[in-house]
């Protein structure tokens, strides 16, 4: 609404914390006939909590840590989908990309933002499937209880 000021004691930390742990929830009861996925899934509950209290901690010290992390991974992409917004403004390429991170650098990326508190992370492009060393980096990260 117009002339309308957004209202000051709106916390964004908090907003973002509840959703990621909505949709962990969402998960988790999706999964529930699956032993093994909500077995995992329960992992990544209680690693959704402790990095929610790392980043409590931090806001509390004045630092901002958002609960998620958009890391994309390449500009390269095999597909041409329909109202894609990357290729729209030029961030995707057929080719190979000009200049990417190597998996090792993701992977430190990937390590600091667990130790920040950052509890989800998607992985986004061009085509993300197409860095698989980067996808089975990730998976380590998983397998590890990060």
């Amino acid at each position: 609404m117009k002339g309308e000021t957004m209202d000051k004691s709106f916390d964004i930390q908090a907003y973002m914390t509840k959703g990621v742990e909505r949709v962990v929830g969402d998960i988790v009861r999706a999964t529930f006939r699956n032993p093994r996925e909500s077995a995992y899934m329960a992992r990544f509950a209680l690693a959704s909590r402790a990095a929610s209290k790392r980043r409590r901690k931090a806001e509390n010290a004045g630092e901002h840590i958002p609960a998620f992390l958009i890391a994309s991974i390449t500009s390269q992409c095999n597909l041409h989908c329909a109202g894609c917004y990357s290729r729209c403004n030029h961030a995707t390429v057929d080719g190979e990309p000009v200049r990417q991170l190597t998996a090792e650098e993701w992977l430190r990326i990937f390590e600091e933002a667990d130790e920040l508190g950052i509890s989800f992370i998607l992985l986004a492009g061009g085509e993300p499937m197409i860095r698989r060393d980067v996808i089975e980096i990730s998976g380590c990260l998983t397998d590890a209880g990060t």
